[in-house]
């Protein structure tokens, strides 16, 4: 139920960042489950290259809640990256295929420091995004 929690807390950001993607999604009958559960459970590391996951996780490790709280909104910000382009894909296989193999593959420090920084701006605007568990803060 965590990772589903996160999961369904993605999508009610990204659909209050990005409604036009969202609902791109649900018309090509993209869960998020399919693309982003690998994303929450993996905590991005399948993603991009080893290097950027060590200054992504660095941030997490400074960060206070970093793993289970500012990563959601990470991964917002990675998924609303790509908005342009998921838009113009017309179906769920095109789309799929896109999420699962993202460009990120020629990433430096500069580009999830540019992510990392987005982010926050992002915590900051929608600072309760993330779903309360019964004994966490």
């Amino acid at each position: 139920p965590g990772i589903q929690m996160k999961v369904h807390d993605l999508r009610r950001l990204i659909n209050r960042m990005d409604g036009e993607l969202d609902a791109h999604l649900e018309r090509n009958l993209v869960e998020y489950l399919q693309f982003s559960f690998r994303w929450m459970n993996n905590l991005l590391m399948r993603e991009m290259p080893l290097r950027c996951t060590i200054r992504l996780w660095d941030t997490y490790l400074s960060e206070p809640n970093g793993f289970s709280h500012f990563h959601l909104y990470v991964c917002a910000k990675f998924l609303t990256k790509w908005t342009k382009l998921i838009k113009t894909l017309p179906d769920f296989q095109a789309i799929m295929l896109f999420l699962q193999s993202l460009p990120t593959t020629k990433w430096t420090d500069d580009d999830v420091s540019e992510l990392v920084s987005e982010a926050f701006q992002l915590k900051c605007l929608f600072p309760k995004a993330v779903t309360a568990v019964a004994g966490t803060t």
